[in-house]
């Protein structure tokens, strides 16, 4: 599956937890959070930043890989570096 977006991944989340037969409470468990939480997330009601979000892909035991277009790798060298 592409993941191009935060619903993408919220998507990916879901459809891994109940493919590996987990309820949101025992996936909860898994990644560290509370259910509630992780319901939360699946829906869209909370925005975590990204060591939550990679603690639950390395949870739940997915495995991310990012690719580099030409697109995007010329808009990175137009733009000017930043500290």
């Amino acid at each position: 599956m592409h993941v191009l977006t935060v619903d993408d991944l919220r998507e990916l989340v879901k459809r891994t937890r109940k493919q590996r037969g987990l309820t949101q409470s025992r996936a909860a468990g898994l990644v560290g959070y509370s259910q509630k939480w992780l319901s939360d997330f699946e829906r869209g009601r909370v925005n975590p930043p990204i060591d939550m979000v990679l603690n639950i892909v390395t949870g739940l035991g997915i495995r991310l890989e990012a690719n580099v277009t030409a697109e995007s790798s010329a808009q990175a060298s137009d733009e000017e570096p930043s500290l």
